[in-house]
């Protein structure tokens, strides 16, 4: 699917977890990296010793919020590993070399290999980053509570460092989805109102022509009958139109009688023996609405794929289930093929709704449009719909 504009205040609404999970990181980040600046301060340590590890601190937090906490950062090998690397040489280093110690900022480390290592190794890896951050701790002189504070500082440290990019990336994602989501929505519309015109403006301009065709034969002998037809034609207009704007307001609901009394009237124009059957309990909707839109483009399908000289009609309840059935001749091997988007669109509302579409020649000359439609399934369709259109 190709992406499609949608409103600035959608963007900035999908955009906003996301910005707010950087702010975090980076609020954590200054934090953290306050916290280790001012102990190397107060440490009252010489200027060398100051400088790197000030530096080290500006480098490894850095690190984590420009690598660690982009959403697509490289974690996996060889990248992820060799960044892991370096961040354990900038932690343990300044350790060995000036002997000296850490508050939280093996906790970035920490964090970093859950990030970068598969779920077992990953877990090893921080258990063991923490018990390193509690021996470092206890090389540097540090005391019982001193190494203690230092294992459970490198701990939460760890986990808060491997929540925030988790947390960055499950943003990105939502943004995405919503986005999606959307274009999905617009999509859909799109096609539904595609499908609508489809179907109303198919039946009322084949109708229009078929009376306009009418008239033109009939004006130089019939004058009266042609201004009739003329009025009939200005009625079906009158109808299109008010359908046109049912499919604009995304509100249509359509009388099964009514379609089949309007489907032999437009039938019989054109010098077709039409025969109808029709149960008089009435359908609930939505299976009224998509079963009257059935019975319009079964009949322009006969107007405009046949040269039929009849056509039978039949509306019929089984049990819980509604039949259509439409047949006509005249549908020869010579008549257009009826696998348009007017049968597809007839199968996908029926389907919406647990029902099944069947379109077939019979013979060389008949051609058959049979639908069943389950009740009780359209009833719970209609249902979910309206509830998922609630929630």
């Amino acid at each position: 699917m190709t992406a499609q504009a949608h409103p600035p205040g959608s963007v900035r609404l999908s955009l906003w977890p996301a910005r707010r999970t950087t702010r975090s990181a980076l609020a954590v980040m200054c934090g953290l990296a306050v916290v280790e600046i001012g102990h190397v301060l107060l440490a009252g340590r010489d200027f060398t010793h100051s400088a790197v590890a000030i530096a080290v601190i500006v480098l490894l937090s850095s690190v984590q919020l420009f690598y660690f906490c982009r959403p697509d950062a490289p974690l996996r090998f060889p990248i992820g590993p060799l960044v892991v690397t370096g961040q354990m040489a900038l932690v343990f280093v300044p350790v060995f070399a000036f002997h000296h110690s850490w508050i939280a900022l093996p906790g970035l480390l920490a964090g970093s290999v859950l990030l970068v290592f598969p779920a077992p190794a990953g877990r090893v890896a921080f258990g063991l980053t923490v018990a390193a951050a509690g021996a470092a701790q206890a090389a540097t002189g540090g005391d019982a509570t001193t190494v203690l504070f230092g294992v459970v500082a490198a701990a939460l440290t760890g986990l808060v460092v491997h929540g925030l990019p988790w947390f960055a990336a499950l943003a990105a994602r939502l943004a995405e989805s919503r986005t999606e989501l959307a274009l999905c929505a617009v999509a859909d519309e799109r096609l539904r109102v595609s499908r609508d015109l489809h179907d109303l403006l198919g039946y009322g301009l084949s109708a229009i022509k078929l009376k306009s065709e009418l008239v033109h034969r009939m004006l130089p002998d019939q004058p009266e009958q042609a201004r009739e037809s003329v009025a009939e034609i200005i009625d079906i207009t009158r109808l299109t139109l008010v359908d046109v704007r049912s499919v604009a307001l995304g509100y249509r609901l359509l009388s099964v009688r009514d379609a089949v009394t309007s489907a032999k009237a437009v039938l019989t124009s054109a010098d077709i023996d039409v025969r109808l059957e029709l149960d008089d309990r009435p359908v609930p909707e939505p299976a009224a609405t998509v079963l009257a839109t059935l019975v319009r483009e079964g009949v322009t399908n006969v107007l405009r794929h046949s040269k039929a000289e009849n056509c039978e009609i039949s509306v019929r309840r089984c049990g819980r289930l509604v039949l259509l059935d439409i047949v006509n001749d005249g549908a020869g091997h010579g008549t257009r093929d009826r696998s348009g988007s007017g049968v597809r669109n007839m199968t996908e509302r029926v389907r919406e709704i647990g029902g099944q579409v069947t379109a077939r020649h019979v013979d060389d000359d008949r051609f058959h449009l049979h639908a069943s439609i389950p009740l009780d399934l359209a009833v719970e369709a209609a249902e979910k719909a309206e509830e998922e259109l609630a929630g």
